[in-house]
């Protein structure tokens, strides 16, 4: 695939710098196989990430508690926490779901309508453990050849 007639290259640096990460760390999630974006690398060495083309779909943000004390305080950190994120890449976020469930225990309702519904190209979650634990890595991989992600938020204060 050419340059001009494939999707558009940044370099992997400028890509990291874009995304607010250290390009270091962006080599290392290359590296080791899970960097969220397709990449290739050139006749010299240099890596490069393919960009798709303009996002058409809608990015939203999921959050979800677990049932008791805190649980709207917790949502309520969890939106604050990634509408930031997302105002700081600047994604334009098309709704935010809430949801209060325990994901060992009650089916996530809300997060199925989400991974069911084909114009929500972007999830943005707080942490792995929102959508449950070990499920973060099933999601991804079955959304990314839909040109769909579910990103968790990995900067903490």
């Amino acid at each position: 695939m050419s340059y001009r007639d494939g999707p558009r290259r940044v370099r992997l640096s400028e890509w990291a710098h874009r995304e607010g990460i250290a390009r270091i760390t962006a080599y290392r999630m290359l590296q080791r196989g899970i960097l969220p974006v397709p990449t290739e690398q050139s006749p010299t060495g240099r890596w490069y990430v393919l960009l798709p083309p303009e996002r058409l779909g809608k990015t939203v943000i999921y959050t979800r508690a677990t049932p008791g004390p805190g649980q709207i305080e917790s949502i309520n950190r969890q939106v604050a926490a990634l509408s930031e994120w997302a105002a700081d890449r600047h994604r334009t976020v098309f709704t935010v779901v809430r949801e209060i469930a325990d994901p060992a225990r009650h089916r996530l309702s809300r997060l199925e309508r989400l991974l069911a519904d084909p114009e929500i190209t972007e999830i943005l979650i707080d942490n792995p453990a929102v959508v449950g634990s070990g499920r973060l890595s099933l999601l991804t991989a079955a959304l990314a050849p839909q040109g769909r992600a579910i990103v968790a938020n990995s900067h903490k204060p």
